[in-house]
């Protein structure tokens, strides 16, 4: 039997990094988030707390990396952070925050990036608000440490510049926003 890290399958993207075959990880979810379809679909449906987060699987600290997801469902909420998409350092549930620390987001709503971290917390303007059926592509950067989004092929500029260190796939929900997120890729 190969060890875990031998098992992952990558594939280059058309924008030449390598797209991480990634699921959503079931012991780093929000209670109650629900997984699908072989952990690839993640639903949010009547959480009780404020925020609720889940995370990939395979966490990434080298090269070009880069995951799809879609846009299955949401509600608006009429909250100006409804769903967040991006990368984050620590994989935990914090009920009164988004995300946690070590955590660089693009949010569905508005359009607008989100940052979290030791020096940095807030959201600044950024790119074109997305919503059902939109693909949004997170292209992390770790050889020049840049951090893109990009929405349906359309590359919304560079984010951020992020600090060295391990990154998951994260997505935040408000709760009761029905939201479903499927990564496709």
């Amino acid at each position: 039997m190969l060890p875990s890290y031998h098992g992952v399958h990558h594939k280059k993207s058309s924008s030449g990094g390598v797209l991480v075959s990634d699921t959503w990880d079931s012991s780093t979810k929000a209670t109650c988030i629900t997984l699908s379809n072989s952990n690839l679909t993640s639903l949010e449906s009547n959480c009780g707390v404020a925020w609720n987060n889940v995370y990939g699987s395979t966490g990434v600290s080298s090269g070009i990396n880069e995951w799809e997801v879609t846009i299955d469902d949401w509600d608006n909420a009429s909250n100006a952070y409804d769903v967040m998409i991006g990368v984050s350092k620590l994989r935990t549930q914090n009920p009164l925050s988004a995300v946690d620390n070590g955590s660089y987001c693009y949010i569905l709503e508005n359009g607008k990036k989100f940052i979290y971290t030791s020096s940095a917390y807030g959201n600044s303007d950024y790119g074109a608000a997305y919503g059902v059926g939109d693909v949004i592509k997170i292209s992390l950067n770790m050889d020049n440490n840049q951090l893109t989004f990009y929405k349906n092929g359309v590359s919304q500029g560079v984010a951020f510049t992020v600090s060295n260190g391990t990154y998951y796939l994260v997505a935040s929900y408000v709760k009761n926003t029905n939201t479903q997120i499927t990564i496709t890729d």
